[in-house]
């Protein structure tokens, strides 16, 4: 009969609220607010220079018919820059 240890480990939710305490951001925040250009698009998420530790599934976001969208699995919220029009099929 084998035994095997559980190692458990803490919830990335605590390691933030520690991160926070100590004034270093890790991830992005509902509060946070990327601003999307045309070099963006399509939108997605997590972005390119997202670091590896704090990757989710990718997902792309329509942001064309609110300009502005949040992101279901982190939360980050992208708006439309002011000054970008989007042309595109109509739908």
């Amino acid at each position: 009969l084998k035994t095997f240890k559980l190692i458990v480990l803490p919830l990335l939710s605590t390691i933030q609220k520690d991160s926070d305490k100590k004034g270093n951001k890790m991830s992005n925040t509902k509060e946070d607010t990327i601003i999307v250009t045309a070099q963006d698009m399509p939108l997605h998420c997590p972005g390119d220079k997202t670091p590896v530790w704090n990757m989710h599934p990718r997902v792309f976001l329509d942001i064309a018919h609110t300009g502005q969208v949040s992101c279901p699995y982190c939360g980050t919220h992208y708006k439309l820059d002011p000054n970008m029009v989007i042309n595109g099929h109509g739908h």
